[in-house]
């Protein structure tokens, strides 16, 4: 069995995609010597599949798969998950705005610390965030609206684009999903937790290294939408919840 398969759920990729793999096969090789990048492209819209495709060639343990058209971050990693051995499953945003040697982190805490799911924190002290401060405060602000929300939750941080469970854990993460009709939008990390919290699964941190290279969400009237479309799937999640 694979100890290690790394899904990198991919939307109009083609500009970072190559160095993006490049950089995990290298860093993740460093500290596990068995392991495997899937990497889900979320919709045929660029060149994103092709360029990636052209690497498995090189590399052994990339598998590339994807689908016609873009059906969300939620979707595509239960796409991945049909192509997973490993004993362990890290989730990566392929941007890489999170740094993959982080999952050293990760999987020394999901194999010693007696947890199913690891997930990233922002905000520990050993983590390294480089982010403008008003994007910090949202991102601050979110976290408590998402924890007045759901309460059980308790988590410092949900957002993050990097984490990590184990094999059967997120199989049954992903097979009870369908009950979240509103999974693929930005209330998809949410959702996971909630369900994890609901399934009894234990939830840890790890320090994470994030540092925006892409301009994302972006400023202005896109910020404030942005933020909007954000708050409202959380409430519709809650809302779903309680159907």
């Amino acid at each position: 069995m694979v100890e290690l398969s790394i899904i990198m759920p991919c939307y109009k990729g083609e500009k970072f995609i190559e160095n993006s793999i490049i950089t995990v096969e290298k860093v993740v090789s460093e500290f596990c010597k068995s392991f495997e990048i899937i990497l889900v492209v979320d919709g045929f819209v660029d060149k994103t599949y092709d360029i990636a495709k052209n690497l498995e060639n090189e590399f052994d343990n990339l598998k590339v798969v994807g689908y016609e058209k873009n059906r969300g971050k939620g979707y595509a990693i239960k796409y991945g998950l049909k192509f997973v051995e490993g004993k362990y499953i890290a989730l990566l945003d392929s941007d890489l705005d999170y740094h993959p040697k982080a999952l050293k982190w990760f999987l020394e805490k999901i194999k010693n610390d007696n947890v199913d799911i690891v997930i990233g924190n922002r905000r520990d002290n050993n983590s390294v965030f480089k982010y403008p401060p008003l994007r910090k405060f949202l991102s601050y602000c979110f976290n408590l609206y998402v924890n007045l929300m759901f309460p059980e939750l308790k988590l410092k941080d949900t957002q993050a684009g990097i984490k990590m469970f184990k094999h059967d854990v997120i199989k049954d993460l992903f097979n009870n999903i369908d009950n979240f009709k509103s999974f693929n939008g930005y209330s998809f990390d949410v959702g996971i937790l909630v369900l994890a919290r609901k399934r009894g699964y234990k939830i840890t941190y790890a320090p994470c290294i994030y540092n925006q290279k892409f301009t994302g969400i972006g400023g202005g009237v896109k910020l404030i939408k942005t933020i909007y479309n954000m708050g409202k799937d959380v409430l519709l999640l809650k809302m779903k919840l309680k159907e």
